[in-house]
């Protein structure tokens, strides 16, 4: 009911909020070294001050042989930059790959 909505609404009022961009099919698994996370800097800084840059590899199942994805997460100073980086990235084809962007 009435509590439910609440929630719902607050998890959009802060997604709205979020300095935080998640990047995903940016990069491949085999992509993945040490210097990911400069680049990934680098590309993101065109479009503010980049706080952070986290590169999580996410197992899409239990199973041994799982696909393995790449999100990558980077957090901005201020809103504005991360919405600026989104609107610059999504869509956009990096090293091939078309690369989703968002909030």
């Amino acid at each position: 009911g009435q509590s439910a909505r609440h929630l719902g609404m607050q998890k959009l009022m802060r997604q709205a909020e979020s300095r935080v961009v998640i990047l995903r099919n940016m990069v491949g698994i085999d992509d993945v070294d040490e210097m990911l996370q400069e680049e990934i800097q680098e590309e993101c800084s065109r479009y503010g001050n980049v706080q952070h840059v986290i590169i999580y590899q996410e197992k899409q199942s239990d199973d041994e042989n799982a696909e393995i994805i790449v999100k990558i997460f980077v957090e901005f100073h201020i809103k504005k930059e991360a919405n600026a980086a989104v609107d610059a990235l999504n869509g956009r084809y990096f090293g091939g790959r078309l690369v989703k962007a968002e909030i």
